[in-house]
């Protein structure tokens, strides 16, 4: 589950990002509503989708077991309502990481004027992905410097693109 919960966490501060990047010529509150419209949308977005990715993994898997069992369903078994739970737990961490995540690049428009939040937020996404990045390659033991740069390069480039995109559309 650690893994759904980091992969809608950053999904969602990254694409936050975006949003609150792209409207950073509008006021704080507007860029307030569009960031919280995206992150809440985007989680809902990411229940819907990792449940249901979830379960096509989770049934295709039963559906090998009953194969080799020759035949017999496990509909209603004891495997079945696990595989639901799972199913549920999978989708709801996705969803809320996602929504948690959208919240940091919104923060800083709550107490600061938009020039200055703007590149507050940005900074919050960097360092966030940077710590996780040092959390991920730990456990997958690489380099956690490399994993934890590669991860913040990322982030800096999706501000550096919506930025430009942003400054193009509105001069």
């Amino acid at each position: 589950m650690i893994g759904k919960f980091v992969r809608g966490f950053v999904d969602g501060s990254l694409s936050t990002l975006g949003i609150v990047i792209g409207a950073s010529a509008a006021s704080s509150w507007i860029i307030v509503a569009a960031g919280v419209g995206g992150a809440l949308a985007n989680g809902v977005s990411n229940v819907l989708g990792a449940l249901s990715a979830e379960r096509i993994d989770q049934y295709r898997e039963l559906r090998e077991v009953e194969r080799a069992m020759v035949s017999q369903e496990l509909k209603g078994s004891a495997l079945d309502g696990k595989i639901r739970k799972e199913t549920v737990a999978a989708g709801m961490v996705d969803g809320l990481a996602t929504m948690a995540g959208g919240a940091i690049p919104i923060l800083p428009y709550l107490a600061l004027d938009p020039d200055h939040a703007v590149f507050v937020s940005i900074a919050l996404v960097i360092v966030e992905v940077f710590v996780l990045g040092l959390y991920l390659g730990k456990l997958s033991r690489e380099n956690i410097v490399f994993s934890a740069v590669k991860m913040a390069v990322f982030a800096m480039a999706i501000a550096v693109i919506v930025y430009v995109v942003q400054s193009v559309i509105v001069p």
